[in-house]
């Protein structure tokens, strides 16, 4: 869990509610866990766990740890045990740089190699969606000896009668997470023809493309009412997903789309692409741009919204159907995928 070092990002989250689910599932679960994060971390998940301490010589020395199974808690780590027999359980989020304009060939290879050499140590992978795995299915070579899962994330978010109004009065859309892959660019013509709204966009601005999409903006005329807010704290970020119109997300590349559920989970309308994960997540509920024409994005928007405030049990749904998302029933997956990969190779062992 050396992502913990930071609770912003995506994977900092991922490990800190399945850390916290895990922990309240332990002991029904016949299982005891320690916990590989930041010094700074130690104690996250209660006072009596167990805690080891990264540091960064292990990504060479590796971690010396008594244990019957770690659990990698995604691709790109460089974190594992040093005995060499130990069964390990990885966790693959996404193959997203594969759809990277600005990653070479070459590049792309390299990645791939090196998470092939990573899988053909492992005796499990989990995938966060089913998307992910056919990716990983479609690109690399899965031994026969590994096993498999799909186990879905899960959700959490605030409550919402603790919930402080935005400082804006005025109906906005939002979104988040600012990276080129996000797509937004392709879905400002919304605020040409619906000059009522405004646009509030948060997240680290890594990649420079607030610079891109400000200047499409500019063009558009609406550059008045598009916002970034940088990063959020928790409370920020659920504030403006219960105060917002509708939760934009025209996404190009998606492992799973945590911030879609997010959304659903205050009963707001989502509008995707169909693209990736995406899909998988969004269910039925919700709205989709099949392409992104201008009169598409429009079009898909104006009746989405208007299907919404016509339904008076729309709101509801979408927060139901977020709900069947939990990090309780994700960590009693996980649970029973590390019994399975025990036992799988004890019989091995055995044999």
């Amino acid at each position: 869990m050396e992502r913990l070092r930071n609770l912003n990002a995506g994977l900092g989250q991922y490990c800190l509610h399945l850390g916290r689910a895990l922990t309240k599932m332990s002991a029904t679960q016949d299982i005891h866990l320690a916990y590989y994060l930041p010094e700074s971390k130690t104690g996250l998940f209660g006072a009596s766990e167990e805690y080891k301490q990264v540091s960064k010589w292990h990504k060479t020395s590796r971690v010396n740890v008594v244990a019957d199974l770690w659990h990698c808690m995604h691709q790109d780590s460089e974190y594992y045990p040093k005995r060499k027999d130990m069964p390990v359980v990885l966790t693959i989020h996404d193959l997203n740089f594969l759809e990277r304009a600005d990653y070479s060939r070459w590049r792309k290879f390299v990645k791939l190699q090196r998470l092939q050499r990573k899988i053909n140590r492992m005796k499990g992978l989990v995938y966060i969606s089913s998307y992910v795995k056919s990716v990983v299915h479609g690109h690399l070579e899965i031994p026969g000896t590994v096993m498999e899962t799909v186990i879905y994330n899960g959700v959490a978010v605030e409550n919402q009668t603790e919930m402080t109004k935005p400082k804006t009065k005025t109906p906005y859309l939002f979104s988040i997470g600012l990276h080129p892959k996000k797509n937004y660019a392709a879905a400002l013509v919304l605020l040409k023809y619906n000059p009522d709204l405004q646009w509030i966009i948060a997240g680290e601005d890594s990649k420079d493309y607030m610079t891109i999409l400000q200047k499409k903006a500019l063009e558009l005329g609406v550059s008045d009412r598009l916002s970034f807010t940088g990063l959020v704290e928790e409370s920020e970020k659920w504030t403006l997903y219960q105060n917002c119109t509708a939760f934009i997300f025209p996404s190009l590349s998606e492992g799973f789309g945590l911030p879609v559920l997010e959304a659903m989970s205050y009963g707001k309308p989502v509008f995707l692409s169909i693209k990736t994960s995406l899909p998988e997540i969004g269910g039925k509920e919700a709205y989709y741009f099949q392409n992104f024409e201008a009169e598409h994005i429009c079009e898909v928007f104006e009746k989405g919204m208007q299907e919404f405030n016509n339904d008076s049990t729309k709101s509801e749904r979408l927060k139901q159907y977020a709900a069947g998302f939990q990090w309780e029933r994700a960590a009693k997956e996980y649970c029973a995928f590390y019994h399975e990969v025990l036992n799988n190779n004890s019989q091995k062992l055995v044999n």
